[in-house]
């Protein structure tokens, strides 16, 4: 049901013509009312500007939108987002726009029920960021998955560092054959995880053997191993997330080998699933809880001084660390 201005009314005790005040952000000073109005708006599921009024009780509306996969990290990014969104008098709402055909009408339809837009959409170049940008800009929104041009404000792991951490491991281990299983590289981060792993071994003068070009899933690691088994063991590999490093293990102790032993292997995100296995797999640690405050806060200062000077866009890169589990070392260290 459509809720219309008579339902606010019956709810509130107000007057219509209250009411519509309130909610075209013309009853400025009338701070009772005001307030009764925009949360018996919000709780019947009808938007109002809120930021006209600055009333600290009433919730802000964040819509985190993403390109959903079937993967733990998805599920640790909401819960991130969730809990640090809770702490914040904010109102998550969660939406996937991976099999939108129009992407950005399906944004302008969540941009005309929220204060603003947390956007995780990895597979976007920067001309679809301008063209989201040109035709919602009443909206703010952040980006928090890397991109080739700056559009918006963009917070963000770094990739790069990261994928150097895995090979400054895997090297100071003992290793002298090197392989990755890369992510998806029509994703920009999956470009700087490789791109970091590969910089570092050259700097060292090793080079990459062997390379699979993964999507993220466990089933991947699983075929990545089936590509690799017929060559020489005794290689250090990164996988680009935990799903395929798992595929890998998995797959390589099913087939009677040993990690660490045969292979050494460094996961990426350290999510929770990857401590389930004997020995800890190896992996580079993402903050998310860190990633959902500094995106948050920087939302809800651009939404409460929305008629400050407006910034250039620009990219804060999170750091990340390694988590030294047991699948990186040498054969010969566990001898």
């Amino acid at each position: 049901m459509k809720v219309k201005l008579e339902h606010i009314a019956a709810k509130t005790g107000y007057s219509i013509a209250t009411v519509s005040r309130v909610l075209t952000g013309k009853a400025i000073g009338r701070s009772a009312s005001v307030e009764k109005i925009l949360l018996a708006a919000r709780e019947l599921g009808y938007h109002a500007a809120r930021p006209v009024y600055q009333l600290e009780k009433l919730p802000l509306e964040m819509a985190l939108v993403t390109q959903h996969d079937a993967e733990e990290f998805y599920s640790c990014l909401y819960e991130s987002f969730d809990r640090i969104s809770s702490l914040s008098n904010i109102q998550l709402s969660i939406h996937s726009i991976k099999h939108s055909t129009n992407a950005v009408n399906k944004l302008s339809s969540i941009a005309q029920s929220n204060d603003g837009i947390i956007l995780m959409t990895p597979t976007f170049k920067s001309a679809q960021y301008k063209k989201i940008k040109e035709k919602i800009n009443l909206c703010p929104m952040v980006s928090i998955a890397p991109t080739d041009e700056n559009v918006f404000t963009t917070f963000t792991f770094d990739s790069y560092q990261g994928g150097q951490l895995a090979a400054k491991l895997l090297v100071g281990s003992g290793y002298k054959r090197f392989g990755i299983i890369t992510g998806p590289l029509i994703k920009w981060e999956a470009n700087l995880r490789r791109n970091g792993y590969i910089d570092y071994l050259r700097q060292k003068e090793f080079h990459v053997e062997w390379e699979y070009p993964g999507d993220y899933s466990f089933q991947s690691g699983e075929t990545a191993f089936n590509n690799i088994k017929k060559r020489e063991k005794n290689m250090g590999i990164f996988a680009s997330n935990d799903q395929m490093a798992l595929g890998f293990l998995h797959t390589a102790l099913e087939h009677g080998l040993t990690i660490p032993g045969d292979y050494g292997i460094i996961g990426y995100d350290n999510m929770p699933y990857s401590k389930i296995y004997y020995p800890r797999l190896s992996s580079i640690n993402t903050d998310l809880d860190e990633l959902a405050e500094r995106t948050l806060d920087y939302l809800v200062n651009r939404i409460k001084n929305k008629h400050k000077n407006k910034t250039k866009p620009s990219t804060t890169l999170l750091s990340v660390e390694i988590i030294e589990g047991g699948t990186h070392y040498k054969k010969e260290q566990n001898q």
